[in-house]
Parts: structure tokens; sequence; C-alpha cells
């Protein structure tokens, strides 16, 4: 009986779920001393092969509540418990947990630290702060940028804008059309914006336009480029780490529009809110080639017919190359960051449970 595409990745996908289990990586560290630098995802790196299962190594920690604040400076202990499981201990005094105080004159003494980080955000930050998905029927509606004060065709820094009236916030962002975002199956799900500049309202009796005043320029800005209240731009939300369970997706491509990805390549995919979240860890998978089965009807007709075969053929299962994290969600589709990939990683490849 031939397995269809569907039943092969099912069957793929199932197996870890009877044979996922806490495997210590036999070069683990006994004893480790959290450092500057160091992220969660990296110290996971060195104890497990599965990263994103780091909380089964504490679960039964009662020195820490969350294993996604640890801070430069602890100690990390591998242990066995009484039950034979590994297990990691934090070698943290009360009076050196970092905490903040308050003097009877209230005055604070700021004692803490930044707890290290789930993933390198350095590598994302510039994306975060720059890039978002929008519909493109919600990017059309935006009120326009017309023109300058002095009749300019490009606009930069200090520049006073002239635009559609309906802006609702004093400050406000510049932003353009980047490209548009395709589904696999070619419909598009939203249109992905570049964040230009940010400026202020200036307030006038006339509701026929809007003034803005801008202050910071990443880019030029022209004519036709739409304005929006800043809080329109995603903010960086917490991550916590959890694997993916029954959400299956693709690769649509990266922000450059390459078609070739690797590790540390900021990608989108075509999953949104309510379908995976900020921290959300996916394995990516290869699907292998259709297998043509049948046989030339003459030997005149060679492989020629391979290649212009449209009739679907068996697939062997897809193959599991790297993971990636989600780190910022919108309405129909999502930004994550490849960790680790063991082959080039192509638009349509499938995401699914790590």
């Amino acid at each position: 009986m031939r397995f269809t595409r569907t039943k092969w990745l099912m069957l793929l996908l199932m197996l870890p779920m009877w044979c996922m289990a806490l495997v210590i990586k036999p070069d683990a560290p006994q004893i480790y001393q959290v450092k500057k630098g160091d992220t969660l995802w990296d110290i996971s790196a060195m104890y497990l092969s599965q990263p994103w299962l780091w909380p089964e190594l504490w679960r039964n920690n009662t020195h820490i509540s969350n294993p996604h604040l640890i801070y430069p400076g602890d100690e990390l202990r591998l242990v066995i418990n009484e039950k034979g499981e590994a297990q990691l201990v934090l070698s943290r005094s009360s009076e050196d947990k970092p905490h903040k105080k308050l003097s009877p004159q209230g005055k604070m003494l700021d004692k803490s630290a930044e707890p290290v980080p789930v993933i390198p955000w350095s590598t994302i930050a510039p994306f975060i702060k720059d890039a978002v998905v929008m519909e493109e029927e919600q990017f059309n509606a935006l009120p326009k940028v017309l023109k300058d004060y002095d009749d300019t065709v490009r606009f930069a820094s200090e520049d006073l804008l002239v635009g559609d009236p309906g802006l609702t916030e004093d400050v406000v962002l510049v932003l353009r059309k980047q490209g548009a975002v395709f589904d696999l199956q070619g419909n598009q799900i939203g249109v992905q914006l570049r964040n230009l500049a940010s400026g202020t309202v200036v307030p006038t009796q006339k509701q026929d336009f809007s003034l803005v005043k801008l202050h910071t320029s990443r880019m030029e800005s022209r004519p036709g480029d739409r304005m929006a209240p800043a809080s329109i731009m995603p903010q960086p939300e917490d991550i916590e780490l959890q694997a993916a369970d029954g959400q299956q997706g693709h690769i649509l491509g990266n922000l450059q529009e390459h078609n070739l990805m690797g590790r540390l390549d900021v990608v989108v995919i075509d999953l949104g809110q309510g379908q995976v979240s900020p921290g959300t860890v996916m394995g990516i998978y290869k699907q292998g080639p259709k297998v043509r089965t049948s046989k030339p009807d003459s030997e005149d007709e060679g492989w020629l017919p391979a290649i212009f075969d449209e009739e679907d053929g068996p697939q062997p299962p897809a193959i599991k190359t790297g993971e990636l994290v989600v780190f910022k969600t919108f309405s129909a589709a999502s930004y994550a960051l490849i960790i680790n990939s063991s082959a080039v990683v192509r638009r349509g490849d499938i995401i699914a449970k790590p």
C-alpha cells in the first residue's frame, strides 16, 4: 500500500511521542558557571540534544521557580536525584539572588542583573524594530504622506510633513511596503512593511491635513509612504521556550527574500497568532522527492516523461534538518529565528513539532 505524503509525515512526527526521553549529553559539564553573553539556548545545548526540553532538567528544583531566569555568576550543577533522573541544581544563596531593595528613606538600591536571554536578541532586534507584517487592506487604509513644507521629493529628519488626516496619536511612524507575503498556494496573506522614520504630530486647527515633524529617519521618506501610530509596531515580548505540538506549517522566505537560508536567518512562516506564540520551538523538515514507479511505455520514451509527469507519486518521509524559534507573531504570519540547520533551508520546507 502506498503511503501518501501526509501519512509519511505524520508517522515521522509521531515517533518522538514514545521515544522522547531526557538524554544528557555525555560531555555535559558537571558544574557550569553562567557567563555574561550566554543565552539559554546555548546553555541548554551543552546538556541536551533537544534544548527546548530545558525546564525538564529542573522541574523538581526548589532553588528557582522560573528556569528562564538565570543570571551571570549562577553556578549550575548536574546531579542525579533519588529517582535516577538527571537534574540541574542552581547554586545561589538568597543573599546573592538579584533583587531591588527600598531603604526606610525610600532610596532604591538596584542590585539586579539582567537574566541571560533565551536566544541572541542582537540578531533579531533590528527586525523587531524595523519590520512588521500587516494585511494589505489595513495598510492601504493608513494616512498617506503627501509632501513636505519645502516641496521636495525626499524627506528626512527635521522635515515637516503634510499628510492625510486621521492620525490618532502624538507619536507616529512612517511606513513603506517592502514586499508581499504569499502562502504556498500563491494567496497573499499580508505585506511586509519597513519602518522608515518616526516623528510627532504638530497640532493644527485645520482638519484637512496632518502635520508631522520628523525626528529620526532610518531611510528617506517620499510621497505615498504611509503614517501610523507608533503603537502599531509590535513590542518585544517575553519568551518562554515550549515545543510545538500539533501545529504544522511552512517556511515562506526571509526578510531579504533570499531563496537559500540557514542558521541565524530570520524567516517568515505561515502560522500566525492563535497558532503559535513567541518561544514556540519547531523542527524544520525537508520533504523527499516524489518517486516514479511506472515504467516508460517504450525504450524510446526514456527519462523525458518522468520530468513532465504531473501525476502524484509516493514520497519518502520528510527528514529533520534543523530547528527554529518563533519570536514575533502577526495575524496570519510570524517571524522565527533558525537556531540550527544541517542543510540549506528553502521556501516550502515543513515546520512541525521538534
